[in-house]
């Protein structure tokens, strides 16, 4: 590369480094004309990637795989969010506008499906629409939009003096529908993570196209392993169902549609699969462009506003261009076992509560899989980037920027799993053994990735790996790095840019990838737009 050029660059880097100064927080920017490739991944010519192999902490043998992270969001990944057609337009009315928006969408989801397999949108004109109480999308195919996320757009104001949720998408308990007639034992000796394919005892009954449910069964050798049961944890606590579709049949060997990302080992335990019927009941649902905003009476009130929006058993559905304000908990969490759901563009602005346990949770995966959160911004939160307990992935957050945050980033307690962390940065960054914290959060997860992440806090990034498992840092800033996990080419941003990204233009090509992304995105970070935006546009 020419002198000249590379010099420029090193100066343009350093003017902006010293222009997004904010509240002496200094956003960390560094890019170099060349990029290197950690060892657990290459890209070949083709766009395609080539992995290499690891062992987990405590074991020898090189025998896992990263697992791909590109199949979580709207329908399985690269598939872009639908422009459903308006069927009801409202406009802001005095007083209580909470019956007038239920009723519309009540009315929507009345309506017959189009050829699409949409019934409708719900427009909201732009305007201040006070609310009090709860509106609900339980029907499938139906979407709730505003004219924009600005101070001059579609603001719902909530009202209710009490702890409430504003917008909730999807409904029914946290169950999914397993046939135990149709249990089969894995009697392969070692699944590894990355893998996709397993022998069971039989596959009598089992055909291509089946949902099933791999659920593990930990003994006591697993949580004596990782010196759990001083917490409180038991084996009958963390029989965790991992959600799969099978793509082939042969013999006794089941092969499914996603790598797995918990490894499975006999001596632990191992697992069982089951024939499962999900019944998630709202599907191809969202909800856009709203300013959602709770009132509040100082900045430690608790009786106001206290999720923007849930997504409670919902599949295949989004939540995009949708900034929340003071409200106490989240900006959008999903829950009860919630899959394939796309939140994007969306922001969490300076949350009113008690700064403490189980408030200010910017964006939250409390239970579901397959979920992608992309261009999330986050000011004033705690736990901005976060999962619950036993949630079980591929879930990722990309490209996602917290500032002012009070605490970190990072799977939270109790052993969730696969969840990808791509080029987000915030203060401190960790996945740990929490230990006693909490109820006994023990280790917070395992097969956690944080990639090209950035830290901004003195305290850096913390990545420890369970015995028998791995949690990885590849690339990224730190002011300090420390734990026993996975490390590699700490210090720099490495090739590619995106692991996310780039699993998903070798699975399903650059279409794919220009479905869900921004120009900027598909070519460098996005921290500059972000910080500028900062929900507010």
């Amino acid at each position: 590369m020419n002198k000249a050029l590379v010099i420029l660059l090193s100066i343009v880097s350093l003017l902006f480094v010293m222009a997004t100064r904010h509240n002496k927080e200094i956003i960390i920017y560094h890019q170099e004309p060349d990029y290197e490739q950690p060892s657990l991944l290459k890209i070949l010519d083709n766009d395609k990637l080539s992995y290499g192999l690891y062992a987990n902490e405590n074991e020898p043998e090189k025998i896992n795989i990263l697992p791909d992270f590109s199949y979580a969001g709207y329908m399985g990944g690269g598939v872009a969010l639908p422009n459903v057609p308006v069927k009801v337009t409202l406009s802001p009315m005095p007083g209580n506008n909470k019956k007038q928006i239920q009723d519309a969408i009540d009315a929507v989801s009345n309506m017959p499906v189009d050829s699409n397999g949409f019934k409708g949108k719900v427009l909201l004109k732009a305007g201040i629409y006070n609310i009090d109480g709860a509106l609900r999308i339980k029907s499938s195919g139906v979407v709730i939009a505003g004219e924009g996320q600005g101070a001059n757009g579609t603001i719902l104001n909530a009202t209710r003096e009490a702890k409430h949720t504003l917008i909730i998408l999807g409904e029914g308990a946290n169950k999914t529908l397993v046939n135990e007639k149709t249990e089969s034992p894995i009697i392969s000796g070692y699944v590894p993570t990355g893998s996709i394919s397993f022998t069971v005892k039989s596959t009598s009954g089992y055909k291509i196209g089946d949902t099933i449910i791999i659920q593990k069964s930990p003994n006591e050798n697993w949580i004596t392993g990782l010196n759990m049961g001083q917490y409180g944890w038991t084996p009958e606590l963390y029989r965790i169902p991992h959600e799969r579709v099978i793509t082939a049949v042969k013999g006794n060997q089941l092969t499914v549609n996603i790598p797995v990302v918990d490894p499975i080992k006999l001596k632990d335990g191992g697992a069982f699969v089951y024939k499962a019927n999900s019944n998630r009941k709202t599907q191809q649902s969202g909800v856009e462009n709203l300013r959602l905003i709770s009132r509040y009476k100082n900045d430690e009130d608790e009786e106001h506003g206290w999720c923007g929006v849930k997504l409670i058993m919902a599949e295949n559905c989004w939540v995009k261009k949708v900034s929340v304000l003071y409200f106490g908990f989240s900006a959008v969490i999903v829950d009860k076992n919630s899959a394939f759901n796309t939140i994007e563009d969306c922001a969490m602005l300076d949350p009113k509560a008690k700064t403490e346990g189980m408030r200010k949770y910017s964006f939250n995966i409390q239970s579901g899989s397959f979920n992608l959160f992309q261009r999330c911004y986050a000011r004033g939160g705690r736990h901005d980037y976060v999962t619950g307990p036993k949630v079980t992935g591929p879930n990722v957050f990309l490209d996602c920027y917290a500032t002012k945050a009070k605490s970190d980033i990072g799977p939270h307690h109790r052993w969730a799993t696969g969840t990808l962390f791509d080029n987000v940065q915030g203060q401190q960054i960790r996945v740990i053994n929490r230990k006693s914290m909490g109820s006994g959060h023990g280790w917070a997860g395992a097969q956690t990735m944080f990639w090209n992440c950035t830290s901004t806090s003195g305290k850096g990034m913390a990545v420890e790996s369970p015995p028998g498992n791995i949690n990885w840092v590849v690339g990224g800033e730190a002011r300090q790095l420390s734990g026993t996990g996975y490390q590699e080419l700490l210090g720099q941003q490495v090739e590619p840019r995106s692991l996310y990204l780039a699993q998903l233009q070798s699975r399903l090509g650059q279409g794919a990838l220009k479905n869900i992304t921004s120009a900027t995105q598909r070519v460098d970070v996005i921290y500059p737009d972000l910080a500028r935006w900062a929900g507010e546009k």
